[in-house]
């Protein structure tokens, strides 16, 4: 396993854990206020959840059978949802 794959995994699992943190906090909102919106932002965070540690999984599984060739084009793509979760967080934190 190459330090691409290994940089995928982690960028995937790091972007899982901080939409947990997103998730809880919707969660207490929730609490508060109870509407259709609310429900969407967490089905949303839930969905991108399972799809980041879907995607760890398959970047750990892809590891051991392809080259760093088919892991940097995936590099690039996995940045550009980390950046894109990034605003995602501080539009959500506003």
């Amino acid at each position: 396993m190459g330090p691409l794959w290994i940089m995928n995994i982690v960028i995937s699992l790091l972007i899982a854990f901080a939409l947990l943190y997103v998730f809880k906090t919707y969660m207490l909102t929730r609490r508060i206020v109870r509407s259709k919106f609310v429900n969407s932002l967490l089905a949303l965070t839930g969905i991108f959840l399972v799809q980041n540690v879907y995607a760890a999984y398959i970047f750990y599984s892809m590891a051991w059978d392809y080259s760093a060739d088919l892991a940097y084009p995936l590099l690039i793509l996995n940045l550009l949802g980390l950046a894109g979760f990034s605003i995602f967080a501080y539009v959500v934190r506003q």
